[in-house]
């Protein structure tokens, strides 16, 4: 199930989408990816997954992951890592990452993202399924 997570946030990288939705950015402020209510959509739009409260879906509506109590889990509830006091962490607890400020960085503090308007649960969920 991890690669059908990593594959879902990958998409984000495809390009640009309308300027109200909330936007997710590469290290450079290009835009890679909207969050767009529920939706999860590339460029042209389209939607690649979804977010349902803690729910992670792909384009399908097939549940892929949970966020809970800042746990990350797979699909099958077992834990892939925690997202607690701006840090992301593996299952083993060391840390992978960063989340503060409107910037996403990984374990040395160097900004590998960015995101506007989005919920920190969310911008969590991108950058941990992403790099993960």
């Amino acid at each position: 199930m991890r690669i059908s997570l990593v594959i879902i946030f990958a998409y984000l990288a495809l390009g640009a989408a309308p300027s109200f939705a909330q936007r997710l950015m590469d290290s450079s402020r290009r835009t890679v990816g909207y969050i767009e209510g529920e939706r999860v959509t590339n460029g042209s739009r389209s939607t690649i997954g979804y977010l349902d409260g803690s729910r992670v879906m792909d384009g399908s509506r097939r549940t892929i992951g949970y966020v809970e109590d800042g746990r990350v889990m797979n699909s099958s509830r077992s834990t892939l890592g925690y997202i607690e006091n701006g840090r992301v962490t593996d299952q083993s607890r060391r840390t992978i990452g960063y989340i503060e400020d409107g910037r996403v960085m990984d374990g040395s503090r160097r900004s590998i993202g960015y995101f506007e308007g989005v919920r920190i649960t969310n911008a969590a969920l991108f950058f941990f399924f992403f790099f993960y």
